[in-house]
């Protein structure tokens, strides 16, 4: 089978795997009253936290409780009078509360459920001191394309309606935004440096077009053409957006750029055997993308030089996808490793294993602006939103 091949010296990768001992951490869930309402939230949490938690509930009022078994320690509480359910708690490094007001609906607990789980998780993620990879979101659909900067979490969720629309959640305030475009499919949300804009791909004007969304007036504007398929999108600066596009013959994909500011398209590939998806800004100028190169099938890793010059970057047995970085020399990317695909990082010419210990498909990796965590969704029986501590990650590799 013919391939071609760029003249240029391949990057020597060696191959670095360890665990990431995804044991499950243990969680006591202490019922504060006898009510009905209670007990049916204890069996729904402990039933949609089993993937992070061995959960064992217990009656505050007649058992006893040895607290300093657990890492997790969740009180359930109905005031009848007030008509208020509460759920708090405490971890190793701080505490966590979610209240709302009762209903008695199998649709409330498990929306109550949800959201104290994820509560306790964002203030692990803030607070917690013995976590290395924790489950963020337990909605039992679809949730994906994770993007965390200035302590909200921007992704793509089916919850409550069955549609993807994209959320944002505030870590610290416990609380959740949506995008309200419920007639349309959204993915891949990527937010500005500077905290003004949303870009992301949605299917809002019948194909799928890349738009902006200005945070502070609420507006949307398509900057992909309306004649072409665009995907993708990524924030490369404050002004220029990347995202891949059909081309003319609508087989291909290239890459392409958009100025805010000058409100231009510009293309910056043109290697036609080569079909790109999410492009991003890697090492310097460089952007780094996967690609399917229609020679063989195969897929891969490579990025365009400060020229717009293609160059493979990871080039292996195995397939390569979902690239992405910051800026910096790290890259994180998919890799199948012949039953899964687990997230890898590409650290001074390294390939290392982040998630070998996970034995489900993991996609959709991003960093943290500070790089110490690495964002992505974990498919096991359902798609959810985890986060790995890349330094606890690493401390187990020594």
């Amino acid at each position: 089978m013919k391939k071609r091949v760029y003249t240029v010296f391949l990057l020597l990768i060696t191959l670095i795997s360890f665990s990431a001992n995804l044991s499950k951490d243990t969680m006591l869930v202490s019922l504060n009253d006898n009510t009905w309402i209670t007990r049916q939230i204890a069996e729904k949490v402990k039933s949609i936290g089993n993937y992070m938690y061995e959960i064992e509930i217990k009656d505050a009022m007649t058992d006893l409780i040895r607290t300093e078994d657990y890492d997790v320690i969740m009180n359930i509480f109905t005031n009848t009078k007030e008509n208020i359910t509460i759920a708090f708690g405490y971890f190793q490094g701080g505490g966590f509360s979610y209240a709302e007001t009762t209903d008695q609906t199998a649709d409330w607990v498990e929306k109550f459920s949800v959201k104290a789980l994820e509560n306790l998780s964002f203030q692990r993620f803030l607070y917690g001191e013995n976590w290395d990879i924790l489950q963020l979101t337990f909605w039992k659909g679809v949730d994906e394309y994770p993007i965390y900067q200035n302590g909200k979490m921007y992704f793509i969720s089916d919850r409550y309606i069955g549609n993807r629309e994209l959320y944002i959640f505030d870590f610290e305030n416990g609380t959740e935004i949506k995008i309200p475009l419920e007639s349309s499919a959204e993915y891949f949300p990527d937010i500005s440096p500077n905290n003004n804009y949303l870009t992301f791909q949605t299917s809002l004007f019948g194909k799928w077009d890349v738009v902006l969304y200005d945070l502070t007036t609420k507006k949307i504007t398509r900057i992909s053409p309306s004649n072409r398929n665009a995907y993708s999108p990524y924030f490369y600066d404050n002004t220029l957006i990347l995202f891949t596009m059909e081309d003319e013959t609508s087989k291909g994909t290239e890459i392409w750029s958009y100025d805010l500011y000058y409100k231009k398209l510009e293309k910056l590939s043109d290697s036609k055997q080569l079909l790109k998806f999410r492009p991003s800004k890697w090492n310097g100028n460089n952007i780094a993308f996967y690609a399917i190169n229609l020679d063989d099938a195969s897929v891969n890793i490579y990025y365009l030089d400060e020229n717009n010059k293609a160059y493979p970057l990871i080039v292996g047995p195995f397939n390569q996808t979902d690239s992405w970085s910051n800026g910096s020399d790290l890259l994180v990317f998919s890799e199948f490793n012949g039953k899964y695909f687990n997230i890898y990082e590409y650290n001074n010419g390294e390939k290392v294993n982040l998630t070998n210990s996970i034995t489900n498909d993991c996609f959709y990796p991003t960093y943290s602006p500070d790089k110490k965590y690495v964002f992505f969704t974990n498919y096991y029986s359902e798609a959810d939103v985890f986060v790995l501590n890349r330094e606890a990650i690493y401390k187990k590799k020594k």
